[in-house]
């Protein structure tokens, strides 16, 4: 080819257009590098990813998170990166310092640091230590940072209610753990003794009593409601043999507008679930409702009791209440406001409510039994003025949650399928923490390698001899066939 002056031109052109084009690839792809991320969790139910519960509690974080870590050891350093880096990928003004804890002994001592690598999570001025690290304790850290006030939960005593420091099967040790690692502050009231409610307490519990309330207790509780108080209360099948067979709480159930129906609830469908026991309910579908958001998990109910609302009793109340309103304009408003009422659990349409005592097979009768569904979880919710506002307008909602049965959150039953998940949805809608309210954890189903021994035995066989054999008479085939080349 011959070189003149315009090819020349023409190739010094398409060098400079090369150049500028490579630039631009190599520009891009850096840009594309520092800009888009792609990360995979490719193990079962993504272990090396935040969990659901920690991913919709940074949506909700709204302030900058501190986290000082004191320690000047290497590794403790890199564990602690690796955990927060998740959260930053999400939350990327979380801001993470190391400090060396012989830097301020004064400021240690302070700060009540007493291990290495223990940290202080700060936000929005408040700020709370932690020793374990872990996605679980941080998350829960967090949460107990995000609330506004100190959520108080007291639950009676002195009838032989479920207690919250029991550790018999019947009992509410560990559910009060999990809600005491949520930020709750758990206690117990015997209304006898200390004649009196306090005004500060979130969620009032009545776990399962066993004997009578005084007359006096049960005006506690009713004036406890009229002022607005939320409620949890925890119920069991009706002893009809005895007296009281509600305990006492007869009124209690009446003001609310509420009933405990005779016998237990039977679900057929749990021999399909190896369950043997005829009074074992289980919950599969749930209705609309906050507490039931995102919930999809089966709960058990052992021994429930039906629960349906008095029908005219709300409207005979109301008319009550106007008139006393009529009479006295400074009553309370909260006594001239019906219950909303809403079924939240609900047993399949095949159970039923048995009122015969129970043998190893029950069998559904026309005329004594109740056919299903069966509601075994009622919500009622209603605005109210507080009593501490001077502003009447403002108003918040009442809660209150009646379930037939309290076996589901005992120390025996609450590991089962989604009970702790639906226990702990259940106060902080009660405790109007409706953001609190939680996906069901994952489970890690792929840390143990279950074999036989003869599957282990042939898998070793392959590896140690099929593999190099094959690799041997491939080698020996091609050594072969090049010599007789």
């Amino acid at each position: 080819m011959d070189i003149s002056h315009t090819s020349t031109r023409h190739l010094k052109q398409k060098k400079i257009l090369f150049s500028i084009l490579f630039l631009c690839l190599i520009g891009l792809l850096a840009f594309l590098s520092n800009r888009y991320i792609y990360l995979a969790d490719w193990t079962v139910n993504n272990q090396n990813s935040l969990n659901e519960v920690s991913l919709k509690l940074l949506e909700t974080l709204d302030a900058p998170v501190e986290i000082a870590s004191y320690t000047s050891n290497t590794q403790i350093k890199q564990s602690v990166r690796e955990l927060l880096k998740r959260y930053q990928r999400i939350k990327p003004d979380i801001i993470l310092t190391f400090i060396d804890p012989n830097s301020d002994p004064e400021k240690i001592r302070s700060l009540n640091i007493a291990l290495d690598g223990e940290m202080v999570i700060s936000y929005e001025g408040r700020q709370e230590n932690l020793a374990r690290l872990s996605e679980q304790d941080l998350t829960n850290t967090l949460h107990r940072l995000m609330r506004e006030k100190e959520r108080k939960i007291f639950f009676t005593q002195g009838h032989g209610e479920r207690s919250p420091e029991g550790q018999a099967n019947f009992d509410l040790n560990s559910f009060s753990s999990h809600l005491i690692k949520q930020g709750f502050l758990v206690n117990t009231l015997n209304l006898a003794r200390e004649k009196i409610i306090p005004d500060d307490i979130s969620v009032l519990v009545i776990a399962g009593p066993q004997s009578a309330f005084l007359p006096g207790e049960v005006q506690l509780l009713i004036d406890y409601i009229n002022a607005g108080g939320n409620l949890l209360w925890l119920g069991e099948p009706l002893k009809v043999t005895s007296n009281q067979p509600m305990h006492g709480l007869l009124p209690l159930a009446e003001h609310l507008g509420i009933e405990f129906l005779d016998g237990v609830v039977v679900d057929p469908t749990t021999q399909q679930y190896e369950i043997t026991r005829p009074d074992y309910a289980i919950v599969t579908e749930y209705p609309q409702h906050a507490i039931n958001d995102g919930f999809s998990s089966v709960t058990l109910f052992p021994q429930a009791a039906g629960i349906e609302r008095l029908p005219g009793f709300l409207e005979k109340d109301k008319q009550e209440s106007t008139s006393k309103n009529n009479s006295n304009k400074n009553a309370d408003q909260s006594l001239s406001q019906e219950f909303n009422m809403t079924a939240f659990l609900t047993t399949i349409e095949q159970s039923w409510i048995e009122t015969s005592p129970l043998k190893e097979s029950v069998h559904f009768s026309d005329l004594l039994d109740i056919v299903g569904p069966i509601t075994i979880g009622l919500v009622l919710s209603r605005p109210v003025t507080p009593a501490d506002s001077a502003d009447k307008t403002i108003t918040k909602e009442q809660r209150i949650v009646i379930l037939g049965d309290g076996d589901f959150l005992s120390n025996t039953f609450l590991g089962n399928a989604g009970n702790l998940n639906m226990g702990m949805n259940i106060v902080n809608w009660l405790s109007h923490d409706e953001q609190f309210i939680s996906i069901p954890t994952r489970i890690k189903d792929d840390i143990i390698l279950d074999i036989s021994p003869g599957k282990l035995a042939l898998l070793g066989a392959f590896f140690l001899f099929v593999i190099p054999g094959s690799l041997a008479l491939s080698g020996t085939i091609i050594w072969l066939r090049r010599r007789n080349r």
